[in-house]
């Protein structure tokens, strides 16, 4: 029933598995046991046994589960995480909450919008990494397809990042050139081409294009997943520029164009004001908003990154995204319609007429 991560193999998922093959060919992974069968409440009795061994915490619980992070469905933030459990009480209770999350609405929404497997659980715990930074970095670029690595960060722990939350600094690494903020930012030159080289390796090691997440902890980089590039679309041109000046322009985050009645959604309350086909206009999103971007037309944040769960799932659903678009839910009305160009970051009304 317990599982020590360097152990892990694919009846562990590939979460584990992955990182069990990280740490064998030498890459910094944090230790962690596997608890296979989270549905068999005999895992309780042996918990804090298995936490002594691992060391004091703060503890990481996050799911490993059959199904997830494939290559073709990763349900990217779909079951429940918890950061900073401390002690058998608090990790008894996300273990049983990351666990329920595969029946969840979020996940059997993603299941079935993506034709994927229902998920089967299983659940990791890790020793926590004080991140000093942390980040994604995908081995292709996720709109265009290039062979680049793109790298975002942000200071200290990753989940503002891939939340959505926060938006993050970008760098682009290929062909011999290198795109980053003007100013001193979160990574230093020497720091970004450290990053694209180890994600480079892991792509390697598992022979395909890899989405990492990482975080830097007293000068060291600690690898806390790597899972296919489950989306790695054609270089190939993009569509015609949509007609008239943008209301706004974000971050590129899903290619392609969509239009539909805009949809200012301000929080789980509002859930009720969204109609399948619209575009779904909010601050930012969280797994709970799965069901709506299930049934979105497009979707525009005013917060986020290209690497972020909201673009990953966006991407994987086939929808426009364009994030980091700022003001989007004051500059763009309640059911006006607008075209949303995924591919270059722009959304434009697609007409004068509203629908609300």
């Amino acid at each position: 029933m317990f599982v020590a991560l360097s152990d892990a193999t694919a009846h562990c998922g590939t979460k584990a598995a992955h990182l069990a093959r990280l740490l064998r060919a030498g890459f910094a992974v944090p230790a962690g046991f596997v608890i296979t069968d989270p549905r068999d409440p005999g895992w309780e009795r042996e918990l804090a046994a298995a936490l002594r061994a691992l060391g004091p915490g703060p503890y990481a619980v996050r799911s490993s589960a059959l199904g997830e992070d494939g290559a073709a469905a990763s349900y990217a933030g779909q079951l429940h995480t918890t950061l900073d459990a401390t002690g058998p009480a608090e990790v008894a209770d996300a273990v049983r909450r990351c666990s329920e999350s595969a029946d969840g609405d979020r996940a059997a929404a993603y299941a079935a919008r993506t034709g994927g497997p229902a998920p089967e659980p299983r659940v990791l715990v890790q020793l926590m990494v004080a991140a000093e930074t942390a980040g994604v970095i995908f081995t292709r670029h996720p709109v265009t397809g290039a062979d680049e690595t793109v790298i975002e960060a942000v200071a200290g722990p990753g989940e503002g990042l891939v939340s959505g939350a926060v938006t993050p600094e970008r760098w682009i690494v290929g062909a011999g050139a290198r795109t980053g903020p003007d100013a001193d930012g979160v990574l230093t030159a020497g720091e970004v081409a450290e990053l694209a080289g180890t994600a480079r390796r892991i792509e390697d090691l598992f022979g395909c294009p890899q989405d990492v997440e990482w975080a830097v902890a007293d000068g060291r980089t600690w690898i806390l997943q790597a899972r296919p590039v489950t989306t790695v679309p054609g270089t190939v041109p993009p569509p015609a520029v949509p007609a008239g000046q943008p209301l706004v322009t974000g971050t590129p985050a899903g290619p392609g164009i969509a239009s539909g009645p805009a949809r200012v959604i301000t929080g789980p309350d509002d859930f009720d004001r969204f109609t399948p086909g619209g575009v779904l206009v909010c601050r930012t999103t969280s797994p709970v908003w799965t069901p709506l971007l299930a049934r979105a037309a497009a979707v525009v944040t005013e917060t986020g990154g290209m690497l972020a769960h909201a673009a990953i799932v966006a991407r994987e659903f086939g929808i426009p995204a364009v994030l980091a678009a700022d003001d989007a839910m004051t500059l763009i009305a309640h059911g006006r319609p607008v075209t949303v160009d995924g591919t270059r970051g722009t959304v434009t009304a697609a007409d004068e007429r509203t629908d609300r």
